[in-house]
């Protein structure tokens, strides 16, 4: 695992465990409902478990900010799925230039594939953001 995953787990006080689940990933409340373990399915590899780590991350910063009750209220697990891929995919921007790739030849459909999304307006949005820094 990387270290800016590490510091970001750590940031969160979250522990990582990892399992054989039916799901990707879950998180696990702990005191005051707040979640506390992070358990990831077992079976994944090392960049699937990666992405799964971002997007249960991403439900910790914006699942507070959603109204509604995740599993009855279609709109609140709408917003609440798009909070969490959102992160996911912002870090995993952040990440790809991180690397000293740059903006001009970086490919939307090719970074959203790589990174397993189809949410290809996230990933134009995210990648555009970078246009204006270099």
């Amino acid at each position: 695992m990387d270290t800016e995953l590490k510091r970001l787990l750590k940031e969160s006080n979250i522990k990582l465990e990892f399992a054989p689940l039916r799901c990707p990933g879950l998180l696990v409340p702990g005191e005051n409902n707040k979640p506390n373990v992070m358990i990831v399915n077992s079976s994944y590899d090392d960049e699937k478990a990666k992405n799964v780590i971002l997007h249960e991350l991403g439900h910790m910063i914006y699942d507070k900010d959603v109204q509604g009750d995740y599993k009855t209220d279609d709109c609140a697990r709408s917003c609440s799925e798009h909070g969490a891929n959102s992160f996911l995919i912002h870090e995993r921007v952040k990440q790809y230039f991180a690397l000293g790739n740059d903006f001009q030849t970086a490919n939307w459909l090719d970074f959203a594939k790589s990174i397993g999304t189809q949410d290809y307006f996230q990933v134009q949005e995210e990648l555009n953001k970078y246009k204006f820094k270099e």
